[in-house]
């Protein structure tokens, strides 16, 4: 058990994949309002790593994720890969951005990592997506880095 985000997990949500056509993608599990668990999927480009405790997330605005978030508790993260399954404990707080967007910007503060592998038994595949329009959304996650990356605490 860790408290710092992996090596291995700060590159795979680098800069250097974004204009990939494949892309892995990564859970996110909030709780609703009632307890039950909210998963949703995410992708890098709506993820910036600030540092090895800390990660940045622009959701759509108005999602239950982004609610859940807001309210504040534990998230979950997960990153699924050939060989290896992290899960990382998070605790949210609301960011401002610096000019209007239509997304709910959160910074996610590391309070816990494991991994979860077993002898004889190694995950093969990840859980990957495919966009149709690479340069496009890299672009567009470029963007989105560069407004959480300008981001503030809300107060």
């Amino acid at each position: 058990m860790a408290d710092r985000l992996p090596d291995e997990l700060i590159r795979a949500l680098g800069d250097a994949t974004l204009a990939e056509a494949e892309q892995p993608a990564f859970l996110l599990v909030t709780g609703d309002e009632d307890g039950a668990p909210r998963i949703s999927m995410v992708s890098a480009g709506e993820l910036l790593v600030r540092d090895e405790r800390t990660l940045r997330l622009g959701l759509w605005r108005g999602t239950r994720s982004a609610a859940n978030l807001t309210r504040g508790g534990t998230a979950l993260f997960g990153a699924v890969s050939p060989g290896s399954v992290i899960y990382v404990r998070l605790r949210p707080a609301r960011l401002a951005v610096p000019e209007p967007a239509e997304l709910e910007c959160f910074e996610l503060t590391v309070t816990e990592v494991r991994a979860d592998a077993h002898a004889g038994m190694p995950v093969t595949s990840g859980i990957t997506f495919r966009t149709d329009a690479p340069e496009q959304a890299a672009a567009d996650w470029r963007r989105q880095r560069e407004l959480l990356d300008n981001a503030r605490l809300a107060n």
